[in-house]
């Protein structure tokens, strides 16, 4: 279940925000194989959040060394890679846990949670699109955890 009973604690000292998945988008195509969340704050505005995989381990890298998982929320200015210690999704619930260099470039707590009431085809395309990015250079970051 998505809701939660807790208190309201002013953002600076919230150390988990739980967001409802207005949408959930997934792809293999040009860009690589991505997932886009869009949700609404407890303010009421709309974000999206996009993570993206990190190049494949067998692949030559772009530049020095291989490219790993990309995050992006809202636009470019809030972006980073290597953004998160931990991404745990499960059945209903796509959980983050940023580093400083993902709090501090996506303007986002510590943990993260995006939950699907009512998880459909969409939310199960990303979880196997999860899946494959787990295969891909810092993948190791992602654990899948069905309830």
């Amino acid at each position: 279940m998505c809701s939660s009973n807790e208190p309201k604690v002013s953002k600076l000292l919230q150390r988990i925000v739980k967001n409802s998945l207005l949408q959930i988008n997934s792809g293999d195509d040009q860009a690589g194989i991505w997932v886009g969340l869009r949700y609404r704050s407890k303010d009421s505005e709309l974000h999206s959040l996009f993570i993206v995989a990190g190049e494949e381990t067998t692949a030559k890298p772009m530049g020095l060394s291989l490219t790993s998982i990309y995050f992006e929320h809202d636009d470019q200015s809030q972006s980073c890679y290597e953004g998160a210690d931990k991404i745990v999704v499960t059945d209903t619930l796509i959980s983050l846990t940023l580093n400083r260099n993902g709090r501090n470039s996506l303007g986002l707590p510590k943990t993260v949670e995006f939950c699907a009431e009512k998880p459909d085809r969409d939310f199960r395309k990303a979880m196997k699109i999860f899946t494959e990015m787990r295969k891909r250079q810092g993948g190791d970051v992602i654990h899948i955890a069905l309830e």
